[in-house]
């Protein structure tokens, strides 16, 4: 079978992860070939050996070209744009539409969420990432009996290795650039929300001078980032490292994982954080709810402030000054990020649904 997965996002973050997983994961008689704009992801392909298809902007044209070009039997669409794409350039070839997210707009009535819910029934299966999508989308009832929920695949065994192998062979000289008290993980935009993570920083300062923090991360707001670091006096406290091969490394070396995000699909940096025992901070967006408790860390905020900053700071300052709550908060990550470790059923899945909408589609 010949998959086309087509993504319109050039740079490597949690769809894009989602996506190479199930390439690299599937059986040898799959055919993958990856859409994508040209940018920073292309290095995570080369150096998988994913074969993939560069283009300067995905849009209905590319993807037209890309159909003739492998003759897909399947396309596996990431997100809304791409999967209304898909429907306006073929009829015949049965498209998954993979949704990560819930952006503000498809909670409401619109020109973009009325197009999509007409575009459902074009859909031979949409994958989400909880029912919580379904059931905040305003075409909900045209989803009817097209969704499987299916998380995010998270081999936690596999992150820890990641992690902890690459350790053993450093001194411990090296060893200590990595280590920190609070770790950001993630790109440096908006929906992440960094500012907020070194003014958190600056409020833990008050009572912990000696406060240790790295922002693993590139991206349109770093020069601000430093900008602010600089002016809150944190230029000893914070070390902005930038975009990591390998960022477990840094996870492995870490107390406390901080993710004050405005939005998140997943929250990927989270659960790989947990396979290393270490608690996570949250905000209260996205898949935080469903994989953050007050075993293995804390959401920081509520319905009404999804970014509580007072309890960030006071729950960080209770893992570092209270060595039995973070130890018992560490050995609930650990088991978090064991029950979340989904990597093999979600793949048996994957296969199934391809294999379902590419028999359904002959029969037709």
């Amino acid at each position: 079978m010949v998959i086309l997965h087509v993504s319109k996002s050039n740079r490597y973050s949690g769809m894009e992860n989602v996506a190479i997983n199930i390439m690299k994961s599937l059986p040898e008689d799959y055919r993958s070939v990856y859409l994508t704009a040209t940018g920073s992801i292309e290095t995570k392909l080369l150096d998988l050996d994913i074969e993939y298809i560069g283009v300067e902007k995905v849009d209905e044209n590319s993807i037209k070209e890309a159909i003739e070009e492998i003759k897909p039997d399947l396309i596996h669409a990431y997100e809304y744009d791409c999967s209304l794409m898909c429907t306006k350039v073929t009829d015949s070839i049965p498209i998954i539409s993979h949704l990560y997210s819930i952006p503000k707009w498809v909670q409401k009535i619109g020109p973009k969420s009325v197009i999509y819910g007409g575009a459902c029934k074009n859909f031979a299966k949409i994958i989400i990432p909880d029912k919580y999508v379904e059931e905040k989308a305003w075409f909900r009832d045209k989803m009817e009996d097209r969704t499987v929920v299916l998380r995010t695949p998270f081999n936690a065994v596999k992150i820890f290795e990641k992690g902890y192998l690459p350790g053993t062979e450093m001194s411990k000289e090296k060893l200590e650039g990595y280590k920190s008290d609070l770790l950001f993980v993630g790109y440096l935009t908006e929906e992440k929300n960094p500012f907020e993570f070194i003014d958190i920083v600056a409020e833990v300062k008050k009572t912990h001078p000696d406060i240790n923090a790295i922002i693993v991360g590139g991206g349109d707001l770093g020069s601000q980032c430093l900008s602010r670091i600089g002016k809150l006096g944190l230029a000893n406290n914070i070390k902005m490292v930038g975009m990591q091969y390998n960022p477990y490394i840094y996870m492995n070396q870490t107390k406390i994982l901080v993710a004050p995000s405005k939005f998140e699909g997943f929250g990927m940096a989270a659960v790989e954080a947990m396979a290393f025992g270490k608690p996570t901070l949250v905000s209260l967006t996205g898949g935080f709810s469903i994989t953050v408790n007050d075993d293995c860390g804390k959401i920081c905020g509520n319905e009404k402030k999804i970014i509580d900053r007072a309890a960030f700071v006071e729950n960080i300052n209770e893992l570092l000054d209270n060595s039995e709550i973070y130890r018992m908060k560490s050995e609930g990550a650990r088991r978090r990020a064991k029950e979340l470790n989904n990597f093999d059923t979600y793949m048996e899945e994957i296969a199934k649904i391809y294999e379902d909408a590419y028999k359904n589609t002959r029969k037709n």
